[in-house]
């Protein structure tokens, strides 16, 4: 582990990167260029991944022609992995970089018991969180989001 530079230090995917945080299941993708791994936060559904920039940038304007060039076929990969790993009717690829402002897309699969459209769902999946941090609603555990990371991880090895 390394000590990171400013305003590195202020961001939780440099510090995954840089091996100060860690992902249920571990790294999925370290291409030398993108890291993927499943979500970090605490009330996230097995096979939400975060598909981010491996140095610190904050705009798809900064990237690097490889790294634009990566782009495409790594989400195709991780999008397609999840299709085949997770039971889920859509696989929602966004990138919003505001409060977390590294370059990142989260990758979050809308299961059939989820409402339609990327608004709702958003809404649904804050209000699912609230509950589950408040004890109201199951919440998957650790130990399902890491094997959902080594089924995609498998997936993508095998592809």
């Amino acid at each position: 582990m390394t000590s990171l530079p400013a305003p590195e230090r202020q961001c939780s995917a440099c510090a995954e990167v840089a091996g100060h945080l860690s992902a249920p299941g571990g790294v999925i993708v370290d291409d030398g260029l993108w890291y993927v791994s499943h979500h970090t936060g605490p009330y996230t559904d097995p096979g939400e991944l975060i598909v981010k920039t491996r140095r610190h940038c904050e705009s798809l304007a900064e990237l690097t022609l490889q790294e634009a060039e990566s782009l495409g076929p790594l989400l195709r990969a991780a999008v397609g992995a999840l299709e085949r790993t997770v039971t889920a009717e859509r696989i929602y690829a966004v990138s919003f970089n505001e409060r977390l402002r590294h370059v990142h897309f989260l990758l979050l699969p809308r299961t059939a018991a989820m409402p339609r459209g990327h608004v709702i769902s958003d809404i649904y999946r804050r209000l699912r969180a609230l509950l589950r941090k408040a004890r109201l609603a199951s919440n998957p555990s650790v130990a399902e989001r890491a094997a959902a990371a080594s089924r995609v991880r498998q997936e993508l090895q095998g592809a």
